[in-house]
């Protein structure tokens, strides 16, 4: 099955309070989002979707999102990492990401997507 484009910007965090978070801050700026909570629910919904932007959190209950971001990396959608950890993952899925640490300033955030969606 091909994935089809999605305006969607993915968003896979397991907490469900960062979640709500970072969806507000993406829906206040005029953005549509899907969240998501776990690699597998990622990549099932990858299937049949893909996203213009994906924020991840690398970090998820059920694993490293590795698979994850190299689907993602695959299919030439940006990433942004917001990630908890202070040291970048040495993955090869990761490498040309964006990383936000955890709290992520709005600002940042909104910067860092809008970046992403330009050199898309």
């Amino acid at each position: 099955m091909q994935a089809t484009q999605s305006n969607d910007i993915l968003v896979l965090e397991d907490e469900p309070l960062i979640a709500l978070d970072l969806e507000d801050m993406l829906h206040h700026a005029g953005f549509k989002t899907n969240v998501l909570m776990s690699c597998a629910e990622a990549l099932e919904w990858l299937q049949a979707k893909t996203p213009q932007v994906a924020v991840l959190d690398m970090h998820l209950k059920d694993g490293t999102c590795i698979d994850v971001a190299a689907v993602l990396n695959a299919r030439g959608v940006p990433l942004i990492i917001c990630s908890g950890s202070s040291e970048r993952h040495p993955h090869e899925a990761f490498q040309t990401s964006t990383w936000l640490s955890k709290p992520t300033a709005e600002r940042d955030l909104l910067t860092a997507v809008r970046e992403a969606v330009t050199l898309r």
